[in-house]
């Protein structure tokens, strides 16, 4: 172009003839144009052969009106380093945007090689160097998935590539299939549209930028293996989930197994034997205990030692804090008078709990609920039990073993068996919820 030429004169700069010039220049041009009539005549005499040579089609209007080719056409080959390839090329206009063809207002961006590599292989328009386009439809400097929906082709380009050029294509285009196979990511906002941002976590995609924008101004940072729009997306679709709620509440506690379900399924021939003399057929027999998880020693020595945790093989609840006056008699106590999970409406009179001795102490919340309660007996002060009381004590540990079965369930896996970050404590609950809610004692201990 003319103008490009005075251009290149005036700045020193070296332009090409597909690069647009801003309006300073443009207007620069004109005005020397008028002042020196000789020397635009010969620039024009130059366009006149540029076009010829050129032989490029445009389009008049601004509406897009060409259609997309399903594959370039290789036209010529001038030598044996060069080919000329025909190519769908999209608006450029430097005072509007490449997407919507709309007039570019404040905060326009330049869209970058990495959208255009995106456009040119996914949509096969070929986007020239330097286009501009609005703001909002970027973000994080990528172009929106509708943003790119949108993008049409405007003219035909023919454009001549070296094999330098030819290589680096085929490079990207690798890079491009690698990228594709990969399964989607919510770095990218080309891989979710706004309604599976909504089918996914709940929230709309403008939502869910908004919440990452506050949240990465937090404490929270990226790992190795995932960002922090990653880590928040994954976690907004396990509240979508809400397996916690859902699953486990019809699959662990007092709401899903019935009390005579428990009666036939879960309580033992022996159990029943040594408890109940073998005659009762409508009492449930519990058995009481706790579980203790390592959890990463923390600065706060008074936080350390009230640490503490209470599972049930029907119902867990918990975790607990530990000290002098929060024991197992102490939290059994509390669970019982605060009717915790609605225990009380699931218990009946006559049941059976069979607990160590740590529970002495919420002996007698239990028996003033109508409960029978079992437990070894205590030497007090006396050098041995009698017989009685040593075979009753033998009866309770014997139909206690199945806590060593449920804690060693729990630690088979490494997250329980291991050390416990501080950080994971507040999800420690609902962690135990999920496992236990797929363990369930087996029903062929009348073998034993």
């Amino acid at each position: 172009m003319p103008q490009n030429i005075y251009v290149d004169s005036y700045t020193l700069k070296s332009l090409s003839n597909d690069q647009n010039v801003c309006n300073a220049c443009r207007h620069l041009y004109i005005k020397w144009k008028n002042e020196n009539s000789e020397l635009s005549s010969i620039l024009d005499h130059f366009k006149n052969d540029m076009y010829e040579l050129m032989n490029v089609q445009v389009q008049t209007d601004d509406s897009p009106r060409l259609t997309t080719e399903e594959n370039p056409t290789l036209i010529t080959t001038t030598n044996q380093q060069v080919v000329k390839l025909q190519l769908n090329e999209a608006s450029s206009f430097h005072t509007k945007c490449c997407v919507c063809v709309e007039n570019l207002r404040d905060h326009a961006a330049k869209i970058t090689s990495q959208n255009r590599d995106f456009i040119f292989f996914s949509r096969n328009i070929w986007i020239p160097e330097g286009a501009r386009c609005c703001s909002g439809h970027l973000i994080n400097q990528l172009l929106l998935k509708e943003a790119v929906d949108q993008i049409k082709p405007f003219s035909i380009r023919y454009q001549e590539l070296s094999s330098s050029d030819v290589q680096l294509l085929l490079n990207k285009a690798q890079n491009f299939v690698e990228n594709g196979k990969k399964i989607f990511s919510f770095d990218d906002p080309r891989d979710l549209n706004d309604d599976e941002y909504r089918l996914l976590t709940r929230v709309s995609r403008d939502n869910f930028n908004d919440f990452v924008q506050i949240t990465s101004s937090s404490t929270i940072r990226p790992s190795c293996s995932r960002s922090i729009r990653t880590a928040v997306g994954i976690y907004l679709c396990k509240l979508r989930l809400a397996i916690v709620k859902s699953f486990v509440s019809d699959n662990l506690g007092f709401g899903y197994v019935t009390h005579q379900y428990v009666i036939g399924r879960h309580t033992t021939a022996i159990a029943r034997e040594l408890m109940c003399g073998g005659d009762s057929t409508d009492t449930t027999i519990i058995i009481i205990d706790r579980t203790h998880l390592h959890i990463q020693k923390s600065r706060n020595n008074k936080f350390e030692r009230k640490t503490f945790n209470l599972c049930y093989v029907v119902a867990c609840i918990g975790s607990f804090m530990f000290n002098f006056n929060n024991n197992d008699a102490g939290i059994t106590k509390d669970i019982l008078l605060r009717n915790t999970s609605n225990i009380l409406s699931w218990l009946k009179e006559h049941d059976i709990l069979a607990v160590d001795r740590g529970f002495r102490d919420s002996i007698c919340v239990m028996e003033a609920l109508g409960l029978e309660a079992t437990i070894p007996s205590f030497l007090d002060g006396r050098r041995q039990f009698s017989a009685e009381e040593a075979n009753e004590s033998r009866c309770i540990t014997k139909i206690r073993w199945v806590v060593e079965v449920a804690n060693r369930c729990l630690k088979q896996f490494k997250y329980f068996a291991n050390t416990i970050q501080n950080s994971s404590l507040v999800y420690l609950e609902s962690d135990v919820n999920c496992l236990r809610s797929h363990q369930s004692l087996s029903t062929t201990y009348d073998k034993i």
